[in-house]
């Protein structure tokens, strides 16, 4: 075989490995790929390329994630709002300072938060979801703290009285608060053990930001978390609906609409 088809064949081989192991942790960095393939950055660019090119990639600040039809086979192969996931998630991390310590919560539109911290982002993530910690704690260079507990299936995420001891010992500049629902009376959760946690993590942050998809507007869940005095930035994909928008600019909070 040539140099050239060596060559070729060895890109081949890169580039299956950076798509399936984007299966499993939904992002991966210029740096840790150049690192684990043992080949430099502008290799692993030009890989990052030519997958973006053959719509298997979406290259993102300082890596690349699935795209987003891929994005839906990793850890919330049901959710159907990838794409206004990943916009308000990308301006939610422009919120963030590079030491920052901050709190994410579970869900889908917590995974995107931390699928899109920068490689430089150097402060402390604190979370009760597991697809949350199983990501940041693949390779990153950050601090991680898990908040254990009691495991609810269908939401990934940790509760119970020994995830809100570990919350009590805590302090964060920024919560990202996803909800089930919001309403002009305040936020929702699907249960009354995810809205404890909710609450706890919001009583230890500086600042509460809501990070919700448009979906929230009009989903009905029985636990509420908070009022809406309690929030100091909306991040969402499209404008909240009338009622929900006058509660807003009653209590301050000007929501920041990240539209497709």
């Amino acid at each position: 075989m040539t140099d050239t088809g060596l060559r070729s064949e060895a890109a081949a081989g890169r580039r299956a490995w950076i798509l399936t192991n984007l299966q499993t942790v939904g992002f991966l960095s210029v740096a840790d790929l150049a690192r684990q393939l043992g080949v430099s950055q502008m290799t692993i660019r030009r890989d990052l390329h030519t997958l973006e090119g053959a719509g298997r990639v979406r290259l993102v600040h300082g890596g690349a994630s699935l795209t987003p039809g891929a994005l839906r086979t990793s850890a919330f192969p049901d959710d159907e709002l990838v794409r206004a996931r990943e916009r308000v998630a990308t301006h939610a991390v422009h919120l963030v300072d590079g030491a920052d310590t901050i709190a994410i919560d579970a869900g889908a539109t917590g995974y995107a938060i931390a699928r899109l911290l920068p490689e430089e982002f150097a402060g402390c993530v604190i979370s009760h979801s597991m697809p949350v910690l199983q990501f940041l704690t693949s390779g990153r260079s950050y601090r991680v703290v898990a908040l254990g507990g009691e495991l609810l299936p269908d939401r990934q995420a940790f509760v119970g009285p020994t995830t809100e001891a570990a919350v009590a010992q805590l302090r964060v500049r920024t919560f990202f608060v996803s909800p089930a629902g919001i309403d002009a009376r305040g936020l929702y959760a699907r249960t009354p053990a995810e809205a404890s946690v909710q609450r706890r993590l919001m009583d230890i942050a500086d600042e509460v930001v809501v990070v919700a998809t448009h979906d929230a507007f009009s989903t009905s869940a029985p636990a509420r978390i908070a009022p809406l005095e309690r929030l100091a930035t909306l991040v969402t994909d499209r404008r909240p609906p009338g009622e929900l928008g006058c509660a807003l600019r009653r209590v301050g909070v000007v929501p920041h609409v990240m539209a497709g």
